[in-house]
């Protein structure tokens, strides 16, 4: 690394060491859990005068992301007065991992624990890929955190199981013994750091890796073109100020920083999407079926007690042109369960759907164009 402390290595470093990327919690003992410590990422908007409580994102993030999605998110956020909160799941980063089916249930306990240790009231939820799961239980089990009068969720690429994405590679891997799984963090750890450096954000990596395991063929450092990579970095440096060739330093470094603390968790959350292992109500919860998930949820709206200007509930699913990890039939799963078929759909949720061109299922989620309109759809401000 160069000595200068005003080369794009020491101000990405400098950038990414800030302690606001990595933030620590405790959540304490109960009758069914010992003490966890928790770690998370705490970006954008500073709650203090003149706005002391700036619209926050409770961001979900897909698999191996972790917190540290929040680096490239942070100078975006900050800009348009958005708080984002980014919290490591059980096994990633120093949070202490549980038992697969102790997952989700621990989610749902933290949640509302952080926010208080916070001062937090009400979030917007965004989820990237596997973050789906846990985005839809929290929204059924902590509805009332949600703004009471422009209450707003969103979902960049949802996790589908592999019967309704039909992705081959996906299907395969269900069939991958159970022990296969054991050391399943230490695959991508291996291909992106050693045979091909890459940032993959959320599940991709899975994808890549069952691709080398299934057809034996080469992996990809990125599935989308430098041409749109560039495009972004160029118009984040322009919007947001964080010049092109920090940002790429900062990549290098998000991938090396995530993958020399805990993995561990990304066996269960694999075996978890695919469906493996523990009892499907305890790993999938509420939303085991997205069908019967939103018929469930539209019930719960209509029987809300709306007060005179609060907003239907404002849903948003965002899609890449491209995604390796759910396809085209995946995406058209998703928006035939949330079509607004069901009764009273139209006057309990406001639901609209996006696929961005060029774009792949990494690339969605590092969108400046993607985060800008996640984050002014949350209460943000150009």
């Amino acid at each position: 690394m160069s000595a200068d402390p005003n080369s794009p290595s020491a101000i990405a470093l400098r950038y990414i060491s800030n302690n606001r990327f990595h933030r620590g919690f405790t959540l304490p003992a109960t009758a069914d859990h010992e003490t966890l410590t928790v770690t998370y990422a705490d970006v954008g908007s500073t709650p203090e005068p003149p706005n002391p409580n700036p619209p926050t994102i409770l961001f979900m993030p897909g698999m191996f992301a972790s917190r540290y999605l929040s680096v490239l998110m942070h100078t975006i956020a900050e800009k348009l007065g958005v708080r984002v909160l980014i919290v490591d799941r059980p096994g990633f980063g120093n949070t202490t991992d549980v038992p697969l089916a102790q997952r989700l249930s621990i989610w749902i306990e933290l949640v509302p624990h952080l926010l208080a240790h916070l001062g937090i009231q009400h979030v917007a939820l965004v989820s990237h890929c596997a973050g789906t799961i846990y985005l839809l239980n929290t929204l059924v089990h902590c509805r009332e955190m949600l703004h009471p009068e422009k209450p707003f969720v969103a979902f960049l690429a949802p996790w589908v199981d592999p019967s309704h994405s039909h992705v081959t590679s996906m299907q395969i891997a269900q069939y991958l013994p159970g022990k296969a799984f054991d050391i399943w963090n230490l695959i991508p750890k291996f291909l992106l750091l050693k045979a091909g450096p890459a940032f993959a954000s959320g599940a991709a990596a899975m994808s890549k890796t069952w691709n080398v395991v299934s057809s034996g063929s080469s992996i990809s450092v990125s599935g989308r073109s430098e041409a749109e990579q560039e495009k972004n970095r160029r118009q984040i440096e322009k919007d947001y100020g964080l010049a092109r060739d920090v940002q790429t330093e900062i990549h290098f470094l998000m991938l090396r920083f995530m993958f020399e603390e805990n993995t561990v968790g990304a066996n269960s959350e694999a075996v978890q999407c695919l469906r493996m292992g523990a009892d499907c109500e305890k790993t999938w919860g509420k939303c085991k079926d997205y069908g019967v998930y939103v018929r469930e949820l539209v019930d719960l709206e209509s029987g809300r007690d709306r007060k005179p200007g609060e907003d239907r509930l404002k849903v948003r699913a965002y899609f890449a042109e491209t995604d390796s990890m759910i396809g085209k039939k995946g995406q058209q799963y998703v928006e035939e369960c949330w079509n607004g078929n069901t009764e009273g759909f139209a006057s309990a949720l406001d639901f609209e759907t996006t696929t961005f061109p060029g774009l792949d299922h990494d690339s969605l989620v590092e969108s400046a164009e993607v985060l800008k309109s996640i984050f002014l759809h949350a209460g943000g401000t150009v």
